[in-house]
């Protein structure tokens, strides 16, 4: 907890130490169990926004955008219909 104050400190963007300042860590385990819980997400949501912004990123190229992410155009295309993407 000293080693975290202390950071907060010295890169800190205002003057004292807001709660932004502080680590994920220290922030989650003052927020408690049930709210640091809440701010989690699924993997079908987190997968749902790494597609999206591929396919944005690449302006909707199927081939392109599969081939950054390392699936086949098939599954790119399966994945959009799964998650209702267009």
């Amino acid at each position: 907890m000293k080693n975290a104050v202390e950071r907060a400190l010295v890169f800190g963007k205002g003057e004292g130490i807001g709660v932004d300042d502080l680590p994920e860590s220290v922030r989650a385990a003052m927020l408690g169990p049930s709210l640091a819980f809440a701010r989690l997400r699924s993997l079908d949501d987190m997968e749902r926004e790494v597609i999206t912004a591929t396919l944005e990123a690449t302006h909707y190229k199927i081939t392109k955008a599969a081939e950054i992410l390392g699936i086949s155009r098939k599954t790119l295309l399966d994945k959009r219909k799964r998650y209702g993407l267009n």
